[in-house]
């Protein structure tokens, strides 16, 4: 076992009780229950799924918004995006005033496969909210809003 600076020992860390460990698990599990369930219910990735969230949300909205409103992996969503357009569930027309962005919007297409999807992700939000009574959504939230708010830091220190 190692020593702290004032000579103590210090118990090892088990993984399970590592904040890293335990967000990234639960992380994995949740995309891979959210890509089976988009699947089976639409044909759509997970990615093309919040694409459709987005255009829910905010209407017309580009790409390059997306990912600052998100952090969405650049090159994943431009690969979700295309394949969208392809299918036809999605239109990205050229923007009037900045010709390199392109805004996106719902085909009629588009519109019903995200209305196929749509009730088995809310049922599954609903149920995944309802495991927590308020306060400890609160509680939730409101940790991940302090971790977010530790990484910005711990970012600008480096």
């Amino acid at each position: 076992m190692a020593k702290t600076p004032d000579n103590k020992m210090e118990l090892p860390v088990r993984l399970q009780n590592m904040v890293t460990f335990r967000i990234s698990r639960l992380h994995a599990r949740l995309n891979a229950q959210a890509t089976n369930i988009l699947k089976e219910a639409a044909d759509i990735s997970l990615m093309q799924w919040r694409v459709f969230v987005m255009l829910e949300s905010h209407g017309r909205i580009t790409p390059a918004e997306i990912v600052r409103q998100t952090d969405l992996d650049k090159s994943q969503l431009s690969r979700a995006v295309k394949s969208m357009v392809e299918r036809g569930l999605i239109t990205s027309e050229a923007s009037e005033s900045d010709q390199r962005a392109h805004n996106l919007n719902f085909t009629e297409k588009g519109l019903e496969v995200f209305h196929l999807a749509r009730p088995h992700m809310r049922r599954r939000q609903t149920r995944l909210l309802n495991a927590l009574d308020q306060k400890e959504q609160e509680a939730l939230f409101g940790a991940l809003q302090k971790l977010d708010a530790v990484m910005d830091e711990i970012e600008a220190e480096s």
